[in-house]
């Protein structure tokens, strides 16, 4: 297949079916699309196959989620055309504020994590942890899945724009690291697209696979250019700017720009309430629609 590919790499937690899962990524994805540039949704609705979501979860986890949890929380996304009033003062809440600086100092000291992180954020430390750990061989399954769909999209010879979504955009930074430095594979990702991404937080920096290394080698040598968004009140990325953490990276010249938008306003709402950080909040959101409009557009 020519023409573009869109890779998708999730984040932590069990997720639904991956053909359901698709689904409801991809119609969140072109109404965020829509939102920004309504011609471009239309050209990319025509082509459903350029989307390719790298499903992983059923390597790390027993169980999936059911997708009726969620499609209350998708139709009112859908819906709305951005949030209410009750989820932008929920975002900047004095209790987020608290957390937030609460978790940036624990990523100076990741034993406070255990301390003081609510129940969700010690789980997902704990799951970072063992993809980090490498247990029972998981982590080398997850990125031989993520390479694959890498390695398919340069053979046909494809303008990828890889999309990583929290814990995703760590595994998918692993994985072009490994393609450059220990298979020294060629192809190259035209953008790379994080998003709620703890790849600025030093916690995750000195545990990637390059982390140990000097110089070039530190990095990955395929990325052209690197956009990481964020939003408001998010506990994940927490507001670190990609730009300065990974300077050097762009110094060496191994990337030609790296960009944030750390303001972007999410809110799905799900059984558990608000959640900044989900995956369906991010895609309809038309900054992230906007970027993906224009780099659909460049080719």
């Amino acid at each position: 297949m020519s023409g573009p590919a869109i890779i998708y790499v999730p984040g932590i937690k069990p997720k639904p079916p991956a053909a359901v899962h698709r689904a409801a990524l991809w119609r969140c994805l072109l109404e965020g699309v829509r939102r920004a540039d309504p011609g471009a949704a239309a050209e990319m609705a025509r082509y459903a196959g350029c989307f390719n979501l790298v499903s992983w979860a059923h390597l790390f986890y027993d169980t999936q989620r059911d997708i009726a949890l969620d499609e209350p929380g998708i139709e009112r996304l859908l819906a709305l055309p951005g949030p209410e009033e009750r989820d932008l003062r929920e975002a900047v809440s004095l209790r987020r504020r608290l957390l937030r600086s609460l978790y940036l100092l624990s990523d100076r000291f990741p034993p406070l994590f255990d301390l003081v992180g609510e129940p969700e954020m010690r789980a997902a430390i704990a799951d970072t942890r063992r993809y980090f750990g490498n247990q029972d061989g998981v982590a080398v399954a997850v990125r031989h899945l993520v390479a694959d769909a890498l390695l398919e999209a340069w053979r046909d010879q494809r303008r990828v724009l890889l999309v990583g979504h929290s814990l995703g955009s760590v595994i998918a930074f692993d994985v072009l690291w490994e393609l450059s430095h220990r298979f020294a594979e060629p192809g190259r990702v035209d953008l790379f697209l994080s998003v709620g991404s703890p790849l600025g937080l030093r916690f995750v920096r000195s545990r990637l696979l390059g982390a140990r290394e000097q110089g070039r080698r530190r990095y990955p040598c395929n990325i052209r250019r690197w956009l990481n968004l964020a939003a408001v009140g998010e506990m994940t990325a927490l507001d670190r700017p990609m730009a300065a953490a990974w300077e050097e990276m762009r110094a060496l010249g191994l990337v030609e720009s790296i960009g944030d938008r750390l303001d972007l306003q999410t809110y799905f709402r799900g059984p558990e309430g608000l959640n900044l950080h989900k995956c369906y909040g991010y895609l309809a959101n038309a900054v992230v629609g906007g970027n993906l409009a224009q780099w659909w557009r460049e080719g």
